[in-house]
Formats: structure tokens, C-alpha cells, sequence
């Protein structure tokens, strides 16, 4: 040791471990600074998952590294469980990489780390305690503390063993170095802690390896093995604890902990630390009204707090305060609602909203509000107030309750119950009504009661049953008679989705006899196939009905329009047209006035968001290239306003818009790593704020623009990363992104060229509807996709069509298609996007189209059946397959075994076809670019596409089959050339 005493035991630990460049240690270190860190700063707020290991020649040579390849950490005091306090020294040997070279940093005659590492006394004059890495280069702004007369002493050692899976880290190299490491280690014959690192994430294998390891003879009994995890702050302390107490060859030894039990015993003490700190909470901060700073002013010297604080850190506890503030106002809220809902009876009773009792809550509603009376118990909030927060002004004797309450599923349950009271106490007079129900509940029950089957054969069944004795003959027959009407209706439908399901028939009968002449023959082999199905048999006694049907099914398969469609109004080419014809005009939520354009003065307001330096010059660069800040774009000059973020978007003082600035478009400026991810950061934040809003575009539709000024210090991989991700971002948040090289484009090229793309997207945005409804007719398409659905799917078409609709630039081009313009590559396309149903697709196959999306349902084997009838002649053209679903991901897979079966074969059909496959949930409207990967394969095959479709283009038309199969067209057979007209057939 190097010093001792009876108050404290001066303690010097060396933490060692696997080290080096990335083909010795991987993707990543084992975790000796995290260890250190936490054991010496262990408050959460103080604690950091990123640490230094490639350095810049500047940092390797200054204070904190001094040029040596071992860290000092500084000192702490840790208290053992018999009370002794030990006064621990730390230094962390590692190996620092040159991040020019990518090689350890070279100094003298440096042995390598194995035997380094083991060194027991340790210089270096003038070194710094290193904090973190933040602190490189600008070590004044921290704490600075000198390695005690720049000498270190060792007193034990602490090895790590990382015993969770990193890439490029073998786990024979680590055991390898590790072996020798601990083999020189023993030559000091300093005492050893063996510990494994990174416990929360260990994979069995290493586990076992690091115990075979510590077993060997040679090592068996010498080293003490500790399982940690820094992250969890499981076992930390007890590692070193364990050190010290075999440095002083104390006779008492701290019990080693499993990690196991230990990170139980850890979950104990932080659920018992969150449970105090929530009594602390419940007891001082009771109105919702309280906000965070006076919260801290409040409770920041109560021991709950700053011991919560300590181990989840000031984020959290604000997380917690939040969910707290959260929690009282709905408890108020309910509470309020719970008064209005006791009032809510006796205000019906008095405007006679019993006389409504057959309507819908909507419908009474109304008509309360045109009640003379209504006023007298309800008023209206103001517009700026939300309703759950408004309070009455007057005394507590006012009964009155806001108008919004009325629009509250609580008052329609209560509105409910009052109509259920009503009707209770009308009981009595109404029992013929309840033999009746109860009868006609008597009949669906019963399984003997089919189809066309008389009441005469059935009635004996019923003899003895008092709703059926107490009703008159007439009643009997008459309800009889509506039951059979449903489940007639009911086995014809059933009948109809056989039929369906096996699309493969008509197609073969389709194939066999292309003039369309149907013999018996065809007939009775349809019947062989289907007359075993239950469905089938469940028409035996209406079998005139059951051809008709089936003739019916014939017909519509040599004549697919809609008119004949089984599903009547539910085809989907009627649904389609519907939906589209609600989205004439563009959705009120794009139009932000607010944003756009001054005609009369042209002036526009600029945020420039950007890290430290970065915002700040590149408005000196346009404030350059400008006279009074007047800039000329096309022949018009714009007078130019700027607002430069460089902050905390979350906070008020760097928020987009202020009360005397709204800006009409950004620049985002980045030119590294760490500046892109601060624009990252603060636009996702500002999307999340938006979510509180009505408006839910990217920033209320502001207009962005990504900039990239590459720095010329990043290597090409680097400046490749940054503008895949760059435009990545780009395409998510739906803006133009722009990559500059600042030495190959002079300052006037750059002002102009970025001020030129920010006017036109806010132009762009604010015009865009007008413009295109107005050239819409001489607009051509770059690709044509067609999209084909089933019909009679229990979907919401505009919820499958959403993706388009949320699209910032999306029109219609005809009544079932809409065009839109998105980037695809480098440059703005327009995709043009016919959407039908599979029937219906027939009247696109004289046109050129690049690509199918065909959609089924994974609740429905006809949906499938048909998507797999109507693909066995399609072109060999890129395909998307959509299997809708009510839930998504593994649920959608695993929720019921039909759903399972239909998304497993779809998958088949996927990859029959060479086709891309994906699950889309119904109740979940996609984001707008949910089928742009999709448009971007196609728009990468045009070329050959295009090609291929001319070289194809038969020669005499009158020769073509233009008949379709059942609810789809028969386009070309799939092979290895391409076939893309919908009529080319062999």
C-alpha cells in the first residue's frame, strides 16, 4: 500500500484488460473506463457510456493523456461492510489509437500492453485526472486535479474479462490476451481481482470460458472472480472493496455477490428509492399546476430526492415529476367529469331526451342543442381554454357544465344508461317483445334450423319452450320466416366465398375453353371439387338458388365489370372512386398560412439552425452576398430576416417560431458527425412537439433545407456516411437536401444556389396545388404503377391509400389514380399510381405500367386465392404484395392460425413470383413513405422496362384475348423477358 493509516487505507488500483486496435478488442473496448467511471463517479448524472480511445495527436499529447497509454481517474472513498474506509487511487491502462494512422500511438521503447500493463510504478509529470472526453482540449472548463507528484504507486490489480459478444472480437482472442496479461500480472505478485464486465448483456458461452479460465492451475485460487455491470452499477463497488481487503490482508472478507442476486438486490433498492421519492412527491406536489423549478426549490434538500437523483439522474426525475403532474391533472379531470355525469340524468329528464331514445348519442345530440331550455345547463368554454380545465367563475351553487362534456364517451354511457332505465320500467308492458327476441335467440342457437328448411319440420323441437308456447302462430311464423331470410342471405354469401376461394378452378376452366362456351361437363366438375365443403351443402334445399349463384359467378368471370361484381357495392373500383373523389382538393391542414409568402413585400424570414459556429457563418456568408439584406432570385428581389438556433430546440429561447418572428423557410446546417447529430436531435424534438398539435406535418409545414458544408478535414468515408444520411434524413422529413464542398464553390455559387432551393420549396409548398390542378391534364408520368385490391376486403381503402394522401405533393390524375411527385435518385419524379380492383385492371391493359402492388387480406382466403390466380399471368415486372392486417408485426403473424396460414403463404406467392412481401396494418395509417423503396426499384428498372415493353408489342392486336380471369385480368405469362402490357398473351 502506499500509505497507511488508522482512519483510511490508502488504496492505488491499476484496472487492465484487453486493449488495443479494433482487430484485437473489436467494435468495441471491454469496459475498463465505464468501470472506472462509475466506481469513481458513480451518480448517474456523472456517469458516461462513451469514452476517448482514438485520439488526435493534439489530444494524445496534452495534459490528460500527457502522452502516456494510461488514464488517471482520480480518487474516491468507498466504505467496506465492516466499516472500514478505504481511500482508492485509480489509473486505467488502455492502448490509444492515432485516428489519422489508426495505430497504436507510439512513444520510446514501448513494450506492448500485456507487459506494460503490469507495471507497479507509474510517472508522468504534470498529468490531469480525466473526467471525460468532452474534456479534451478544453481542460480548463473542468475540474482539474495533477496525479500526486506524477507518480502512481500500484498496490493491486483489477483484470476484466468482457463476457458479452462484440464484433470482430473473438472469443479465443480475448483469452488469449487476457491469459498473458494475468500471467505478467502474477509476476508482480500484486494482489488480483478477476472480474467479468458487461453482466446485463453476458452471453453462457463467455461465461463458461471466463470460469475455465480462472480454473486453470496456475490461477485456481489466486484470483477471485467478480461479476459486474457497469451500466446497472451491479457489483462495482464490491470489485474493488474485495482488492483492498486482500491488500490489507484483513481477516474479515466482503462476501462475493453473484451477479444474478446482486443485480436483484440493486432492482430492490432502486423500486424501494422510486417508491420514496413518489411518497415524497404525492405528500409535497398536489396541484398540477406545479412546475419543475419550484418542485426542485421545494424538495432538492430532502434526502428521497437527492438520493433518487443520485442513481436515476436529473432526467429521470423529471420523467417521474412529469408522469406525477400527469397523473393529478386527469385525476382532476375525472374527477370534474365524475360531477357532470351526476348531473347529466336529471338535465335529460328535463329536455325530454327520452323521446330520442331509438336515435344515436349524435343525433340527440343535436337535437338537445336546438332546445329552447339547453342554454340553461350548458355554456360554452372559450376557444383559447380547453374544456377539461375550464372553471366556473361563479359560486358553487351554478349547475351549469360545459358544453364539450356532451361529446365525452362517459356522457354517452350515461346517456345509454338513462334510455336502459326507461326501458326497464317499460317492461312489463313489453314482454311479447321479449318472447319474441327470445324465440328468434332460440332459432340461431339451434343447429337444426338451416337453410329452406320449413317450420313444420322443426316445430316439434320447440314444444314445452315458454317463448315459443306464449307467442300466437302468426308471430312464430313471421319470425320464423325473417330467420330464414338471414341465414339464407348468410349461406348464399358463404356459397359466394366458396366460389372465391377457388379462383384456381375458373382459371383452369377459363383456360380450357377461351371461346367462353360452358358445357355440363364443366359444370359437374366444378361441383365434384366444391361439393364436399359444408358451405356447399348448406344450400341443399334452395339448389335452384345455389346455380343461380353459380351461373351468376360465371358470367361476371367472362364479363369483370363492376356492375356484375359479387361484392355489389363494396367493389372496390366503386369504393376506390368514392375515396378518391373525396380528395379533390388538397387536406385543410396544408394550408399554414402563416408560413407563406408576403406577395405585396417579399420578405422572408430564415431560420438557420446549426451547431457552435456553424449557423452564425453561413449567414455572414449571405449577408455578404447581399445590399441591406436584399437578395435577387429570379429577376425578384426578396428582403431577408434571420433567426440563428444553436441551442436547446425544447427550450423557449430556441424555438422555430416566436411572437415577432414566423419564419417562411430553414436552412439545417451541418459539416461533421457531431453537428449532423444535433440537427438530428433538434428536428426529431421539434417533431415530437408536434405531435401535441392539430397540425401533424413535419414543423407545421415549414419548408427545410439540409445543407452539408463538408468540412474539409473528414476522410471520403466519412463525407460518404454523412450524405447517405443526410439524404436519408431528407427523405424521411420530405425536404430538399443539398451537399457543398466549400473549396470547390465560391461563397456567391453557395448564398445563391441555397437561397435559390429554399424560395422554391416555399413557393413550392404554398402553390403547389394550385399549380398542378391547373396543368394536371399535360403532366406525364416518369413510372406507372398499377395497385390492385379485392373486393369485398374488410379494409379501410383510404387507410391502405393513406401513405399517398399524407404525401405533401399528391394529385389526382383520373378517378382512380393519383400522381405523385417524390424523389427517386437524385431528382424529383412524378409516380403515377392506378389503383383498381383485380377485376378492374382489366381496363388498364393496353398501357404501359412499370410495376404491380397487389394487396389481400390476412383474415380472408378468397383475397389470397385471387391475388394468386390473378399473378400466375402477370408481366415479370417488380411486384409488391401487401398482406393487410389488423395488427402489426409478430402479432399480425401469431395472433390467429388463419392469419398465420395466409401471411405464410403469401410469403410463398412472394417468392414464386421474385416479389417483395410486407404486412400493412389497416387500423394504422402508414407514413408517406411507405412505398417509396418500392418506387425507387422501379424507377431503377425503367430503362429495361421500357425496352423490353417496346421490343414485346404484338403485332396484331385483334388477335389478343382481352377476357379476364374471375375478379382479375389475364396479362402476359411470367418468364424471363419481359412482358408488360396488360393484353400480350401467349
Amino acid at each position: 500500500m502506499a500509505r497507511r493509516t488508522d482512519i483510511a487505507r490508502y488504496i492505488n488500483v491499476s484496472v487492465v484488460g484487453l486493449s488495443g486496435v479494433e482487430k484485437d478488442k473489436g467494435h468495441s473496448g471491454v469496459g475498463k473506463s465505464c468501470l472506472c467511471n462509475r466506481f469513481i463517479r458513480s451518480h448517474a448524472d456523472d456517469y458516461n457510456v462513451d469514452h476517448i480511445s482514438v485520439l488526435s495527436q493534439t489530444d494524445f499529447s496534452g495534459r490528460v493523456v500527457n502522452n502516456d497509454h494510461f488514464l488517471y481517474w482520480g480518487e474516491v472513498v468507498k466504505k467496506s461492510d465492516e466499516g472500514v474506509d478505504y481511500h482508492f487511487s485509480v489509473i486505467e491502462q488502455t492502448e490509444f489509437i492515432d485516428d489519422a494512422s489508426f495505430q497504436s500511438f507510439k512513444g520510446g521503447k514501448m513494450e506492448p500492453y500485456v507487459k506494460r500493463c503490469a507495471a507497479t510504478k507509474i510517472t508522468s509529470a504534470e498529468k490531469l485526472m480525466y473526467i471525460c472526453k468532452n474534456q479534451l482540449g478544453i481542460e480548463k472548463e473542468y475540474e482539474q486535479k495533477l496525479l500526486p507528484e506524477g507518480k502512481f504507486n500500484v498496490d493491486g490489480f483489477i483484470c476484466i474479462f468482457d463476457v458479452s459478444i462484440v464484433p470482430s472480437r473473438s472469443l479465443e482472442k480475448q483469452i488469449e490476451i487476457v491469459s498473458n496479461i494475468l500471467n505478467n500480472l502474477l509476476k508482480t505478485k500484486k494482489p488480483i481481482v478477476f472480474i467479468t464486465t458487461k453482466n446485463d448483456d453476458a452471453d453462457p458461452a463467455y461465461l463458461r470460458e471466463a470460469d475455465k479460465l480462472i480454473q486453470r492451475k496456475e490461477y485456481k485460487g489466486v484470483l477471485p472472480l467478480v461479476e459486474v455491470s457497469a451500466h446497472e452499477n451491479v457489483n462495482v463497488d464490491l470489485a474493488f472493496i474485495v482488492l483492498a481487503q486482500m491488500i490489507d490482508k484483513t481477516k474479515f472478507r466482503t462476501k462475493i455477490t453473484p451477479y444474478v442476486e446482486a443485480a436483484r438486490i440493486r432492482r430492490d433498492m432502486m423500486d424501494a428509492a422510486s417508491e420514496s421519492f413518489l411518497r415524497l412527491i404525492r405528500l409535497h406536489v398536489t396541484d398540477y399546476h406545479s412546475t419543475w423549478s419550484q418542485t426542485i426549490k421545494i424538495l432538492n434538500a430532502h434526502n428521497e430526492w437527492i438520493y433518487f437523483v443520485q442513481i436515476f439522474g436529473l432526467d429521470g426525475t423529471q420523467r417521474l415529476f412529469r408522469r406525477h403532474i400527469k397523473m393529478l391533472k386527469e385525476e382532476a379531470i375525472t374527477k370534474r367529469i365524475a360531477h357532470y355525469m351526476e348531473l347529466l340524468p336529471d338535465i335529460l329528464d328535463k329536455l325530454s331526451a327520452d323521446r330520442h331514445a331509438e336515435g344515436d348519442w349524435q343525433t340527440v345530440k343535436c337535437t338537445l342543442k336546438q332546445h329552447e331550455d339547453f342554454y340553461q345547463y350548458f355554456y360554452e368554454c372559450p376557444e383559447d381554454i380547453p374544456w377539461t380545465e375550464c372553471e366556473l367563475e361563479s359560486d358553487n351553487e351554478e349547475t351549469r357544465m360545459p358544453l364539450n362534456v356532451l361529446d365525452t364517451n362517459d356522457a354517452e354511457t350515461v346517456f345509454k344508461n338513462y334510455i336502459n332505465m326507461l326501458q326497464q320500467e317499460k317492461q312489463q308492458s313489453e314482454m311479447p317483445k321479449r318472447w319474441k327476441k327470445q324465440f328468434k335467440q332460440l332459432l340461431e342457437d339451434t343447429g337444426y334450423v338451416t337453410p329452406g328448411k320449413p317450420l313444420s319440420e322443426v316445430r316439434v323441437l320447440f314444444m314445452g319452450r315458454e317463448c315459443f308456447e306464449a307467442l300466437s302462430e302468426h308471430d312464430c311464423q313471421q319470425i320464423y320466416d325473417q330467420h330464414q331470410r338471414q341465414i339464407i342471405e348468410s349461406a348464399k354469401y358463404n356459397f359466394q366465398e366458396l366460389l372465391l376461394e377457388h379462383a384456381n378452378i375458373f382459371y383452369n376452366l377459363k383456360s380450357m375453353t377461351p371461346s367462353g362456351t360452358i358445357s355440363q361437363d364443366c359444370i359437374k366438375e366444378i361441383i365434384e371439387v366444391l361439393q364436399d365443403d359444408f358451405r356447399y351443402k348448406m344450400l341443399d334445399k334452395l339448389d335452384q338458388d345455389r346455380k343461380t349463384i353459380l351461373y351468376q359467378h360465371l358470367n361476371f368471370i367472362h364479363c369483370p365489370m363492376k356492375e356484375n361484381c359479387p361484392s355489389y357495392s363494396n367493389c372496390m373500383d366503386v369504393l376506390i372512386e368514392k375515396t378518391l373523389a373525396t380528395k379533390n382538393h388538397r387536406p385543410s391542414s396544408w394550408g399554414h398560412n402563416q408560413w407563406f409568402l408576403n406577395t405585396d413585400d417579399n420578405k422572408v424570414n430564415i431560420l438557420i439552425l446549426g451547431l457552435n459556429y456553424l449557423a452564425e457563418d453561413f449567414v455572414a456568408k449571405i449577408r455578404s452576398q447581399c445590399e441591406d439584406d436584399e437578395y435577387k432570385i429570379d429577376c425578384q428581389f426578396y428582403s431577408l430576416d434571420y433567426r440563428i438556433i444553436c441551442g436547446d430546440v425544447s427550450l423557449p429561447q430556441y424555438s422555430f417560431k416566436t411572437s415577432d418572428f414566423v419564419p417562411h423557410g430553414g436552412f439545417c446546417v451541418f459539416s461533421d458527425a457531431k453537428s449532423f447529430e444535433y440537427i438530428r436531435e433538434s428536428l426529431e424534438k421539434t417533431l415530437l412537439s408536434n405531435l401535441e398539435q392539430d397540425d401533424k406535418l413535419p414543423f407545421q409545414g415549414l419548408p427545410i433545407l439540409l445543407l452539408f458544408l463538408q468540412d474539409i478535414s473528414l476522410d471520403s468515408d466519412s463525407v460518404s456516411k454523412l450524405k447517405e444520411e443526410g439524404q436519408s434524413l431528407a427523405d424521411n422529413l420530405q425536404c430538399t437536401f443539398m451537399h457543398v464542398c466549400v473549396d470547390e464553390i465560391t461563397t456567391d455559387q453557395l448564398v445563391s444556389e441555397s437561397l435559390n432551393q429554399l424560395v422554391q420549396s416555399i413557393h413550392h409548398r404554398t402553390g403547389f396545388i394550385y399549380f398542378y390542378q391547373s396543368v394536371i391534364d399535360c403532366l406525364e408520368p416518369d413510372i406507372r404503377v398499377i395497385m390492385s385490391l379485392f373486393c369485398g376486403d374488410d379494409y379501410s381503402v383510404e387507410t391502405l391509400l393513406s401513405p399517398f394522401f399524407h404525401h405533401q405533393c399528391y394529385f389526382l390524375s383520373s378517378e382512380r389514380s393519383v400522381i405523385l411527385e417524390t424523389f427517386l435518385g437524385d431528382s424529383r419524379r412524378r409516380v403515377e399510381i392506378i389503383i383498381s380492383s383485380f377485376h378492374g385492371a382489366n381496363s388498364f391493359r393496353d398501357e404501359l405500367v412499370h410495376g404491380f402492388i397487389l394487396a389481400y387480406s390476412s383474415k380472408r382466403k378468397a383475397s389470397l386465392a385471387n391475388l394468386n390466380a390473378f399473378s400466375m399471368n402477370i408481366p415479370n415486372l417488380p411486384i409488391q404484395i401487401l398482406a393487410v392486417t389488423d395488427s402489426g408485426g409478430a402479432n399480425a403473424f401469431f395472433n390467429n392460425e388463419l392469419g398465420h396460414l395466409l401471411i405464410t403463404e403469401g410469403n410463398t406467392t412472394a417468392d414464386r413470383l421474385n416479389a417483395h412481401f410486407m404486412t400493412f396494418t389497416a387500423n394504422v395509417p402508414q407514413k408517406a413513405t411507405f412505398y417509396t423503396p418500392f418506387f425507387k426499384e422501379v424507377w431503377e428498372k425503367k430503362p429495361e422496362i421500357e425496352q423490353a415493353f417496346h421490343m414485346e408489342e404484338p403485332s396484331n392486336l385483334d388477335d389478343i384475348d382481352y377476357h379476364s380471369l374471375h375478379d382479375h385480368p389475364i396479362p402476359p405469362p411470367r418468364h424471363e423477358s419481359y412482358h408488360l402490357k396488360m393484353n400480350d398473351r401467349k
